[in-house]
């Protein structure tokens, strides 16, 4: 499925300027120093006020690891369900910018989904519940609901996840 994208066509080399046409510089300005206060605290809860104040959905019980870059120009369209883990390094791009075009669109994660370390997630994707996105895996179209999604070019491979009770203790397999 086609990723859902607004697009506003530019004239070449004026694509960068174009989210100027949608959104205020000053809340640009003011989302990029909440984003900036966000990181400076470590508890990955107490960081939620931050994100939330510039726009961004969290759900319950989300962890949010350090250095994870939410988009400064549209937060708001950046939705995370409950249970989620968003891995150290994510970026989450609501925006992108062609030669031609300025495009941006939101960003779904649904609950229980874990989005792996230094993951890059496209504007106008959705990822589903109960899945997870490998490590530095780019995202660039919708995930299925429980799959393990990772590689170039993206692939998707059936996930069945554990059965263990909270504060149960399981052994890895080696």
């Amino acid at each position: 499925m086609a990723r859902d994208l607004i697009v506003i066509r530019t004239k070449p080399g004026e694509s960068a300027g174009a989210w100027t046409k949608v959104k205020s510089r000053v809340r640009v300005l003011v989302n990029w120093m909440l984003l900036q206060a966000g990181e400076m605290i470590p508890f990955t809860q107490k960081k939620h006020v931050f994100y939330r104040l510039m726009g961004v959905k969290i759900g319950k019980n989300v962890q949010i690891m350090p250095n994870v870059f939410f988009d400064i120009f549209f937060p708001e369209n950046i939705s995370i369900g409950d249970n989620v883990v968003i891995g150290i390094g994510t970026f989450m791009a609501c925006h992108e910018f062609n030669p031609e075009e300025f495009r941006y669109g939101k960003i779904t994660i649904k609950k229980n989904a874990l989005i792996g370390a230094r993951s890059f997630i496209l504007p106008g994707v959705t990822i589903g519940e109960n899945s997870l996105v490998a490590a530095q895996t780019v995202v660039h179209k919708d995930v299925p609901d429980n799959v393990i999604a990772f590689g170039s070019p993206l692939q998707f491979k059936e996930r069945n996840p554990p059965q263990a009770k909270p504060g149960e203790v399981k052994k890895a397999r080696k």
